[in-house]
C-alpha cells in the first residue's frame, strides 16, 4: 500500500501512463515520412520549365521573314529612249564631258523641257526625263555642226503595262508639245529629228487589220477574191526596200566613203534621225527602222535601207511619196524628187507618166472649150 492505495493499482496506472507515452513517438514518425515525398513534385516543376517555347518563337520568326523578301525585287521603271535634235546648241566637246557646266546647263534645260511636256501629258504615271548623252551632227547648209541629245523619258513602276503609253504615243507627244510656235520651253527641238530609238510597250496596229479580212470573207465571194489581190500586192512588197536619192545641195568628200569616218556618222544620224520619224508615222502598223547604207558623189547620192514588216508593207510608189513629202520638212540635207530610186524601180518614170497624161487631158479640155465657142 502507498499513500492509502493497493500497490496493485498503482501499478496498473503506471503500465498505463507509459503505454500512452509510448504510443505517441510512431505517430509523430509517419508526418516526417510524408514530408519527404514532397521532393518529387520539385522535379516535375524543374521539368514543366525545360519546355521548348523558345524553338517555336525562332520557327515563327523564321517563316515570317521569307515572304517579306519578295517586295525587295522592285520592278523595273518603264523607260522610253529617244533621239532629238536641239536647235541652236552648237556642239562643243565640253558637252561630252558630264560634269562639265555646259554639260549639267543643257542637261538641266532638256529635262525641264520634256518633264512639263510629259507631266501634262500623263500626270502621276509619268516620273522622271533623263539625258543620256549629248552628241554631234553636221548640218552641210550652215557648216555648224550641231547638237543631238539622247534622253529617257521613265515612267512609275507601279504603272500597270496596259496603262502604259505605245513606243509611237512617245514619241508624237513631244513632237507635238514643240512644234507648238508658242511655247515657252528652254530649249528648242527640231519636230522633225524626234526620233524614237526603244520602249516597252510596242505599237500594235495590226490586230485590226487582221479583223477585217475575215469579216470580208464571210460576206461574199467577190469581195473575198479582192481581198485576195490587195494581199498579193502588199506581200510583193519586200521585208527591206533599197532607197536612194540624191542631196544637190550637199557637197560630196571622200571621208563619206568611209563608214567607220566621223562625216559618214553624222550624215546617217542627222538621215536616220529625221526621215525614221517620217515612216513610223506613214506606215505605223509596219515600219520597223531605217539604216543608212553608203553615199557616192553626185552631188551626194544616200543609199538606205527600210525594214518593214513583210505582210503590211508599202508598195515602191507609197515609198517614194513619203520621201517627196518629206522633202519639205528635212533639214540638214535635202531631197530631189525626180532621184528617188525605190527597188531600182526610178520615181521619175511614175511622174513623166502622170506629166503626159495631164498635158493629154488640159489639151483635150482646151479644144472642147475652143470648139464651144
Amino acid at each position: 500500500m502507498f499513500n492509502g492505495l493497493p500497490l496493485k493499482c498503482l501499478d496498473r496506472k503506471a503500465s498505463s501512463t507509459t503505454a500512452t507515452h509510448t504510443t505517441a513517438a510512431p505517430t509523430s514518425a509517419v508526418p516526417t515520412t510524408a514530408t519527404s515525398t514532397t521532393a518529387a513534385p520539385t522535379t516535375a516543376t524543374s521539368t514543366t520549365a525545360a519546355s521548348t517555347t523558345a524553338a517555336s518563337t525562332t520557327a515563327a520568326s523564321t517563316t515570317a521573314a521569307s515572304p517579306t523578301a519578295a517586295p525587295i525585287t522592285l520592278a523595273p521603271e518603264p523607260v522610253y529612249s529617244l533621239s532629238v535634235a536641239l536647235e541652236g546648241e552648237p556642239f562643243s566637246d565640253a558637252l561630252t564631258d558630264t560634269s562639265s557646266s555646259e554639260f549639267k546647263n543643257l542637261k538641266e534645260r532638256v529635262i525641264n523641257t520634256c518633264s512639263a511636256i510629259y507631266k501634262k501629258q500623263f500626270g502621276n504615271k509619268f516620273d522622271h526625263c533623263n539625258v543620256k548623252k549629248f552628241s554631234a551632227f553636221n548640218r552641210p547648209p550652215t557648216r555648224v555642226t550641231g547638237t543631238e541629245a539622247t534622253i529617257e523619258v521613265v515612267f512609275n513602276r507601279t504603272t500597270p503595262i496596259a496603262d502604259l503609253p505605245q513606243n509611237n504615243v512617245i514619241a508624237e507627244v513631244l513632237e507635238k508639245a514643240v512644234t507648238n510656235t508658242n511655247n515657252t520651253f528652254s530649249v528648242s527641238i527640231n519636230p522633225a529629228s524626234v526620233n524614237l530609238l526603244e520602249g516597252p510597250v510596242p505599237t500594235t496596229t495590226t490586230a485590226p487589220t487582221t479583223a477585217a479580212p475575215t469579216t470580208a470573207t464571210a460576206t461574199s465571194t467577190s469581195l473575198t477574191t479582192g481581198i485576195s489581190t490587195t494581199a498579193a500586192t502588199t506581200t510583193a512588197a519586200p521585208t527591206t526596200a533599197r532607197v536612194s536619192f540624191r542631196s544637190v545641195q550637199s557637197t560630196f568628200t571622200n571621208d563619206l566613203l568611209n563608214p567607220s569616218s566621223t562625216a559618214f556618222k553624222n550624215r546617217a544620224a542627222m538621215i536616220k534621225g529625221q526621215l525614221e520619224p517620217v515612216f513610223h508615222r506613214t506606215f505605223p502598223s509596219s515600219f520597223k527602222s531605217l539604216e543608212v547604207v553608203s553615199f557616192r558623189s553626185g552631188s551626194v547620192i544616200n543609199t538606205i535601207d527600210l525594214n518593214f514588216v513583210s505582210p503590211f508593207a508599202p508598195n515602191n510608189t507609197q515609198i517614194a511619196n513619203t520621201l517627196i513629202n518629206a522633202a519639205s520638212s528635212v533639214s540638214g540635207f535635202d531631197i530631189e524628187g525626180s532621184s528617188i530610186n525605190v527597188n531600182g524601180i526610178s520615181s521619175s518614170g511614175v511622174s513623166q507618166k502622170m506629166s503626159l497624161v495631164t498635158a493629154s487631158c488640159l489639151v483635150l479640155l482646151s479644144w472642147l472649150l475652143s470648139s464651144q465657142q
